[in-house]
Protein backbone atom coordinates (compact mmCIF):
# COMPACT_ATOMS: atom_id res chain seq x y z
CA UNK A 1 0.00 0.00 0.00
CA UNK A 2 1.64 3.41 -0.96
CA UNK A 3 1.70 5.99 1.47
CA UNK A 4 1.93 8.75 -0.84
CA UNK A 5 -1.09 11.02 -1.41
CA UNK A 6 -2.17 12.19 -5.18
CA UNK A 7 -1.03 15.52 -5.38
CA UNK A 8 -3.55 18.83 -5.38
CA UNK A 9 -3.53 22.73 -6.22
CA UNK A 10 -1.53 23.33 -3.06
CA UNK A 11 1.01 20.93 -4.39
CA UNK A 12 1.25 22.26 -7.63
CA UNK A 13 1.49 25.81 -6.05
CA UNK A 14 4.40 25.51 -4.61
CA UNK A 15 6.52 23.53 -7.73
CA UNK A 16 6.75 26.97 -9.72
CA UNK A 17 9.18 28.57 -6.28
CA UNK A 18 12.71 27.98 -6.66
CA UNK A 19 13.48 25.92 -3.49
CA UNK A 20 14.78 27.64 0.03
CA UNK A 21 13.04 31.05 -1.32
CA UNK A 22 11.63 33.19 1.61
CA UNK A 23 8.97 35.50 1.58
CA UNK A 24 10.49 39.04 1.99
CA UNK A 25 10.84 41.00 5.12
CA UNK A 26 8.46 44.00 5.66
CA UNK A 27 9.28 47.28 6.07
CA UNK A 28 10.13 48.92 8.83
CA UNK A 29 8.47 52.12 8.53
CA UNK A 30 5.28 49.97 9.33
CA UNK A 31 6.62 49.39 12.63
CA UNK A 32 7.67 53.15 13.20
CA UNK A 33 4.88 54.89 11.85
CA UNK A 34 2.39 54.34 14.59
CA UNK A 35 4.58 54.93 17.81
CA UNK A 36 5.18 58.26 15.86
CA UNK A 37 1.75 59.19 15.15
CA UNK A 38 0.80 58.69 19.56
CA UNK A 39 4.44 61.04 20.04
CA UNK A 40 2.75 63.51 17.66
CA UNK A 41 -0.90 63.26 18.14
CA UNK A 42 -1.16 62.50 21.78
CA UNK A 43 0.43 65.67 22.71
CA UNK A 44 -2.03 67.89 20.35
CA UNK A 45 -4.90 66.51 21.91
CA UNK A 46 -3.82 67.29 25.84
CA UNK A 47 -2.73 70.81 24.41
CA UNK A 48 -6.26 71.31 22.96
CA UNK A 49 -8.11 69.97 26.01
CA UNK A 50 -6.27 72.11 28.31
CA UNK A 51 -6.72 74.88 26.07
CA UNK A 52 -10.48 74.23 26.34
CA UNK A 53 -10.76 73.70 29.48
CA UNK A 54 -8.80 76.91 30.85
CA UNK A 55 -10.42 79.17 28.23
CA UNK A 56 -13.99 77.83 29.70
CA UNK A 57 -12.54 78.57 33.21
CA UNK A 58 -11.44 82.34 32.97
CA UNK A 59 -15.29 82.39 31.30
CA UNK A 60 -16.54 81.43 34.12
CA UNK A 61 -14.59 83.28 37.08
CA UNK A 62 -15.35 86.46 34.89
CA UNK A 63 -18.72 85.99 35.18
CA UNK A 64 -18.64 84.97 38.75
CA UNK A 65 -16.69 88.15 39.22
CA UNK A 66 -19.22 90.36 37.50
CA UNK A 67 -22.00 89.03 39.35
CA UNK A 68 -21.31 90.42 43.19
CA UNK A 69 -20.38 93.42 42.19
CA UNK A 70 -23.33 94.18 40.23
CA UNK A 71 -25.26 92.93 43.04
CA UNK A 72 -23.70 94.81 45.65
CA UNK A 73 -24.08 98.26 43.38
CA UNK A 74 -27.60 97.33 43.73
CA UNK A 75 -27.44 96.90 47.19
CA UNK A 76 -25.63 99.89 47.97
CA UNK A 77 -28.39 101.66 45.80
CA UNK A 78 -31.58 100.10 47.55
CA UNK A 79 -30.06 100.77 50.89
CA UNK A 80 -28.80 104.13 50.25
CA UNK A 81 -32.41 104.99 48.85
CA UNK A 82 -33.70 103.54 51.82
CA UNK A 83 -31.88 105.70 54.47
CA UNK A 84 -32.41 108.93 52.62
CA UNK A 85 -36.31 107.70 52.88
CA UNK A 86 -36.12 106.98 56.35
CA UNK A 87 -33.55 110.51 57.21
CA UNK A 88 -36.10 112.66 55.88
CA UNK A 89 -40.03 111.38 55.68
CA UNK A 90 -40.87 114.24 55.54
CA UNK A 91 -38.15 116.12 53.15
CA UNK A 92 -38.09 118.92 55.39
CA UNK A 93 -34.52 119.27 57.37
CA UNK A 94 -35.67 118.55 61.24
CA UNK A 95 -33.87 121.55 63.43
CA UNK A 96 -31.08 121.56 65.30
CA UNK A 97 -30.78 122.19 68.85
CA UNK A 98 -27.56 124.43 68.08
CA UNK A 99 -29.88 126.70 66.26
CA UNK A 100 -31.98 127.92 69.35
CA UNK A 101 -30.41 131.66 69.78
CA UNK A 102 -27.75 132.01 72.89
CA UNK A 103 -28.26 134.49 75.95
CA UNK A 104 -27.22 137.41 75.53
CA UNK A 105 -25.27 139.07 78.17
CA UNK A 106 -26.06 142.96 78.38
CA UNK A 107 -23.48 144.70 77.94
CA UNK A 108 -22.44 147.68 80.74
CA UNK A 109 -23.24 150.97 80.42
CA UNK A 110 -20.08 152.98 80.28
CA UNK A 111 -19.11 155.37 83.24
CA UNK A 112 -18.84 159.13 81.72
CA UNK A 113 -14.82 159.79 82.59
CA UNK A 114 -14.74 162.83 84.47
CA UNK A 115 -13.07 166.14 82.46
CA UNK A 116 -10.49 168.01 83.34
CA UNK A 117 -11.86 171.59 84.41
CA UNK A 118 -8.58 174.37 83.87
CA UNK A 119 -11.00 177.21 84.92
CA UNK A 120 -10.64 175.93 88.56
CA UNK A 121 -9.97 177.97 91.37
CA UNK A 122 -6.75 176.41 93.40
CA UNK A 123 -4.41 178.11 95.95
CA UNK A 124 -1.02 176.72 96.43
CA UNK A 125 -0.37 176.97 100.58
CA UNK A 126 3.94 176.87 101.13
CA UNK A 127 4.02 174.94 104.53
CA UNK A 128 7.77 174.77 104.30
CA UNK A 129 10.48 177.64 105.50
CA UNK A 130 11.76 178.05 101.79
CA UNK A 131 10.36 181.65 100.78
CA UNK A 132 9.25 181.53 96.96
CA UNK A 133 8.28 177.89 97.38
CA UNK A 134 4.58 178.65 96.73
CA UNK A 135 5.29 181.37 94.04
CA UNK A 136 6.65 179.09 92.11
CA UNK A 137 4.91 176.05 91.95
CA UNK A 138 1.46 178.79 90.94
CA UNK A 139 3.66 179.91 88.14
CA UNK A 140 4.17 176.33 86.93
CA UNK A 141 0.23 175.69 87.05
CA UNK A 142 -0.58 178.66 84.85
CA UNK A 143 1.66 177.58 82.65
CA UNK A 144 -0.46 174.22 82.62
CA UNK A 145 -3.04 176.19 81.50
CA UNK A 146 -4.72 176.82 85.45
CA UNK A 147 -5.19 180.72 85.01
CA UNK A 148 -7.06 181.01 88.54
CA UNK A 149 -3.89 179.83 90.65
CA UNK A 150 -2.81 182.27 93.51
CA UNK A 151 0.33 181.48 95.57
CA UNK A 152 -0.06 181.64 99.71
CA UNK A 153 1.08 180.32 103.25
CA UNK A 154 0.03 177.47 104.69
CA UNK A 155 -1.52 178.62 107.87
CA UNK A 156 -3.38 176.31 110.04
CA UNK A 157 -2.53 173.96 107.41
CA UNK A 158 -0.82 170.47 108.48
CA UNK A 159 0.54 167.48 106.69
CA UNK A 160 3.84 165.79 107.05
CA UNK A 161 4.05 165.62 103.15
CA UNK A 162 2.68 167.55 99.93
CA UNK A 163 -0.99 167.02 99.16
CA UNK A 164 -3.94 168.12 96.70
CA UNK A 165 -7.19 169.00 98.34
CA UNK A 166 -10.69 168.79 96.89
CA UNK A 167 -14.20 168.67 98.27
CA UNK A 168 -16.30 168.56 95.32
CA UNK A 169 -16.36 165.17 93.74
CA UNK A 170 -16.31 166.03 90.34
CA UNK A 171 -13.23 167.47 90.38
CA UNK A 172 -11.54 164.49 91.17
CA UNK A 173 -10.16 164.61 87.60
CA UNK A 174 -8.85 167.99 87.97
CA UNK A 175 -6.93 167.78 91.18
CA UNK A 176 -4.97 164.41 90.00
CA UNK A 177 -4.02 166.70 86.83
CA UNK A 178 -2.77 169.23 89.69
CA UNK A 179 -0.73 166.55 91.12
CA UNK A 180 0.54 165.43 88.20
CA UNK A 181 1.81 169.20 87.21
CA UNK A 182 3.46 169.49 90.15
CA UNK A 183 4.63 165.74 90.91
CA UNK A 184 2.41 165.56 94.29
CA UNK A 185 2.04 161.75 94.84
CA UNK A 186 -1.05 162.27 97.37
CA UNK A 187 -4.33 163.08 96.58
CA UNK A 188 -7.51 163.23 98.96
CA UNK A 189 -10.77 164.90 99.45
CA UNK A 190 -11.92 167.03 102.46
CA UNK A 191 -14.80 167.73 104.20
CA UNK A 192 -14.41 171.01 104.89
CA UNK A 193 -16.35 172.84 102.27
CA UNK A 194 -14.80 176.14 102.94
CA UNK A 195 -11.69 176.18 101.40
CA UNK A 196 -11.22 180.01 101.27
CA UNK A 197 -12.59 180.72 98.16
CA UNK A 198 -11.08 177.84 96.25
CA UNK A 199 -11.71 174.81 94.84
CA UNK A 200 -8.35 173.14 95.02
CA UNK A 201 -6.05 173.85 97.84
CA UNK A 202 -2.39 172.26 97.01
CA UNK A 203 -0.32 171.92 100.77
CA UNK A 204 3.59 172.32 99.37
CA UNK A 205 5.47 170.35 102.35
Amino acid sequence: MSSQYPKDEFDRAGEDMPVGMHRPQPSRWRSVLPFLVILVVVPLLGWGASHLLTSQGLGGAQSDTTAPTSQSAQSSQSSGGQSSSEASPSGTPEPSESATPEETTPTPTPTPTQSVDYNVVISVLNGTTVQGYAAEAAAQLNNAGFPGTSAANAGDWASQSSVVYYSDPDLEATANEVARVLGVDAVSTTDDADLGGADIIVLLR
